[in-house]
């Protein structure tokens, strides 16, 4: 490598299957073994069970007049539905919308999203007081629609919704307009069920599929656009790079929707798929899962704080953990210090950093053959088919060891975004190139490092600062703080100036006046010397709670400091 650019071949043949086909096979293969298991409750579902059921939904759509490429949203929470309408969408080859509740967010927001991708069928749980949705999903689209206590399901005629058609409660209540889930599933007779089995020739995995929210840390979600051949071959390799495929039982920590690239793997590899709760896990949740599952990874991400949470947890030692091997961790940096606590605490345990996004799925990770160095500071190995270059503002290679925006191509790629052609053309070339908006290095060993955001950079004075490197220092050397996030603000004569914003772990105490002596002993002097420092309490987050919404931050901090205000 004389330029940042890398690429390798695949070992072996990518599976070229639908989901319909995998799970069809994996039925025949694995017909009592458990699938997925969901908890509490402990309501588990064998391969042989699940296609029977997804087959009876499956059917009951094409009775309801579900057509190839209909849109069909769902906002369900961790539970066996969810995985049924993930593989019967697929079946149909219509196009599977797994959703957020946008109804946490606002009606506004709610409405955008729905008409953004013309949904034409939405499937919504009628959640209790106890339910992980602060608003009941049915009950927030009956205020937008008050019809459906009155009309005939497949009837519904809203001015604001004009693309939406029919509507299916997962519910003990009956509601006029909408069609129960349950009963959707016996409506299928040999007609659907043959017409079923039929399409799965007709099928192809390279077909549009599915349509995935993103975080919205931009602003608004978009909706990224992917097929089922770049997700079950993605996330395939992962599971083979690092090990998962051999483990029998893994665990889903997150919801299903923000971690929609693992929860089709069973059906590849024939694991066990635990979810330890109906929403986001608590960590005495995901600790009691592991212990009574016996599960060997955590396989779908867990965001940094919840195992930062997880490894300072009192009750952490009092659970048998010894099946664990591995944990996907990710969603920001994870720095040094949370890996060498992971290796004190969790000595057995290997932890796997995942560079990914939604619209390139998986790109490269960290392997447990790793060193606890190369696990800490990098991103790991990049993906077999996977192309990636590291590109100045022309356009160009840079050379190896120098800072480049991360440009990848191929199989995992997603297809472009839902109603925003203008983006689309900014983020995908012509030829096939994603620009992911990341800065990134190659080192001689091929290993891939993120250090910023394109748009994140810090412009003080004539240098360009890289949060990401600032705050992994600061994680070096403060081991008070909890979690800590560098962004620029305003600066008279310096453009932009560092502000360092704290959350400290519980318990602690510390003065700007420590920090600026650490961060001067580190020799962070100069243009990489922080202006501010502010201690708060929470940061403001996205829509989705899945990440810190920086804008926001931006702005809090401004008001805090008392600098005049920016535009963003």
């Amino acid at each position: 490598m004389d330029t940042s650019y890398y690429h390798r071949p695949a070992d072996q043949p990518f599976l070229d299957d639908t989901f319909g086909q995998l799970l069809d096979k994996a039925a025949v293969r694995w017909p009592d073994r458990d699938a997925y298991v969901f908890r509490p409750g402990g309501r588990r579902v064998t391969f042989a069970e699940l296609k029977e059921q997804v087959d009876k939904l499956a059917a009951g759509l094409l009775a309801l007049g579900t057509k190839r490429g209909d849109r069909i949203g769902w906002i369900v929470d961790n539970r066996l539905e969810w995985v049924l309408l993930y593989f019967a969408v697929a079946k149909l080859g219509a196009i599977s919308v797994p959703l957020e509740n946008m109804f946490d967010w606002s009606a506004e927001v709610a409405i955008y999203m729905l008409n953004k991708v013309k949904l034409k069928t939405l499937v919504l749980q009628d959640s209790g007081e106890d339910d992980v949705y602060s608003k009941n999903p049915l009950q927030s689209l009956i205020e937008i629609a008050p019809e459906l206590e009155t009309c005939q399901p497949d009837q519904l005629k809203n001015p604001k919704l004009p693309f939406l058609e029919t509507v299916i409660a997962i519910s003990e209540s009956k509601y006029s307009g909408c069609h129960m889930f349950d009963d959707v599933q016996q409506m299928g007779g040999s007609e659907e069920y043959r017409r079923l089995e039929s399409m799965q020739a007709e099928l192809s995995a390279k077909d549009p599929g599915f349509l995935f929210c993103t975080s919205g840390s931009t602003g608004l979600p978009k909706f990224v656009q992917h097929c089922s051949y770049a997700l079950v071959n993605s996330c395939g390799e992962f599971f083979r790079m690092t090990g998962i495929d051999k483990q029998p039982t893994c665990l889903f920590p997150s919801a299903a929707e923000s971690g929609f690239w693992d929860v089709h793997q069973p059906i590849v590899f024939g694991n066990t798929m635990v979810f330890p709760s109906r929403g986001k896990a608590t960590v005495l949740d995901l600790l009691s899962a592991i212990q009574e599952e016996r599960c060997g990874a955590v396989a779908a991400l867990l965001f940094i704080q919840q195992f930062h949470e997880l490894l300072h947890h009192p009750q952490l030692k009092d659970y048998d953990l010894s099946s664990l091997e591995m944990i996907h961790v990710g969603g920001n940096v994870v720095h040094e210090s949370l890996v060498q606590l992971s290796a004190q605490l969790l000595p057995n345990v290997k932890i796997l950093n995942l560079y990914a996004m939604t619209e390139v799925i998986c790109v490269s990770t960290v392997t447990p053959d790793m060193t606890l160095e190369t696990a800490s500071t990098t991103v790991g190995k990049i993906f077999p088919e996977i192309e990636v270059k590291l590109v100045d503002k022309s356009g160009d290679a840079v050379p190896l060891g120098q800072d480049g925006e991360v440009w990848v191509k191929g199989y995992s790629v997603f297809q472009g975004y839902c109603g925003d052609e203008d983006t689309n053309r900014d983020i995908l070339s012509a030829d096939g190139w994603c620009n992911t908006g990341d800065i990134g290095r190659f080192g001689d060993d091929g290993l891939l490092r993120i250090v910023g955001r394109s748009k994140d950079v810090i412009l003080k004075d004539d240098e360009n600062v890289y949060p990401v490197m600032l705050e992994r220092i600061f994680y070096e050397i403060c081991d008070k703080a909890k979690i800590i996030k560098a962004i620029g603000v305003p600066h008279e004569t310096l453009v932009e100036e560092i502000c360092i914003c704290i959350i400290l772990k519980d318990g602690e105490t510390a003065t700007e006046e420590e920090l600026r002596e650490l961060a001067s002993n580190a020799g962070m002097t100069g243009a990489f010397e922080p202006g501010y420092y502010l201690f708060m309490d929470d940061f403001p987050m996205t829509k989705s709670e899945r990440k810190i919404d920086v804008k926001a931050l931006k702005r809090k901090a401004i008001r805090e400091l008392g600098l005049p205000t920016e535009e963003t």
